[in-house]
């Protein structure tokens, strides 16, 4: 299979994970990059460092205006599967997370892994110590771009 067909899947794959939420969760939203800035501000993240590091947040307020301190919401970072292996979330979930997204995630007690099961209508959130405490096996992979 081409790679550019695997990622053309995988794409499909996070935005039927994001509807999926949407549906189940009133609290999740994908914030524009105005609101992204500012949480991110909230929060003392550098945005041009961590900008696609979230997918979405999770929100204990009404309104996006009321959203004043990290308490007030979850970042999110959204992993979708449709493994036919998977019968319980998150047991058996293979994914990649970047060194940003994890870096984020040890750092802030208000940062969320979703792993969602597009197929099975289901999903997880995990805090960081859910996180290290399911890891089975983990390894880098380095992404190399020649020079054109």
């Amino acid at each position: 299979m081409a790679m550019r067909e695997q990622n053309t899947r995988n794409l499909k794959t996070e935005k039927d994970g994001i509807v999926l939420l949407r549906r189940k969760l009133e609290s999740f939203f994908v914030p524009t990059k105005e609101q992204k800035i500012q949480l991110y501000k909230i929060a003392g993240i550098d945005f041009k460092r961590f900008f696609n590091a979230i997918d979405g947040v999770i929100s204990n307020k009404e309104k996006f205006e009321d959203i004043k301190t990290t308490s007030d919401f979850n970042f999110v970072e959204i992993k979708t599967t449709r493994s036919k292996t998977v019968k319980k979330l998150p047991y058996g979930v293979f994914f990649g997370i970047t060194k940003n997204e994890e870096d984020l995630f040890k750092s802030l007690d208000n940062y969320r892994l979703c792993i969602v099961h597009v197929d099975m209508d289901d999903y997880i959130l995990l805090d960081y110590k859910q996180y290290t405490s399911l890891i089975a096996s983990k390894r880098t992979q380095y992404q190399v771009t020649f020079h054109s």
